[in-house]
């Protein structure tokens, strides 16, 4: 927990959760794809595969969430950007804060 840049301990909890369960899913999904290719099997290596889930992980989160039953409208897009959006860190020095004004 001391490697993640976090003064809340439950958020580097939170994180690491979510680290478990990614890995968890991307595994359970790239057996599913091994098995409906069983001859080719092999050439589906765990690094090229982490590169394709990752590209295509906002897409399976959407799929994941319309199955729930919830509707990511305009308005809710819009309210977690402007949630998320906002850094926490109110001290911290920005890159680009020098030359933009």
């Amino acid at each position: 927990m001391d490697q993640i840049p976090s003064a809340n301990p439950n958020i580097v909890k939170c994180l690491i959760w979510v680290a478990i369960l990614t890995l968890m899913c991307s595994r359970r999904i790239l057996q599913l794809i091994r098995n409906a290719n069983p001859e080719n099997a092999n050439r589906y290596t765990h690094l090229r595969w982490a590169k394709v889930f990752t590209q295509q992980a906002d897409r399976l989160l959407t799929e994941v969430v319309e199955c729930m039953g919830l509707k990511l409208d305009m308005l809710t897009i819009y309210d977690i950007y402007l949630g998320q959006g906002c850094d926490p860190n109110v001290k911290r020095e920005r890159l680009m804060e020098r030359w933009v004004t």
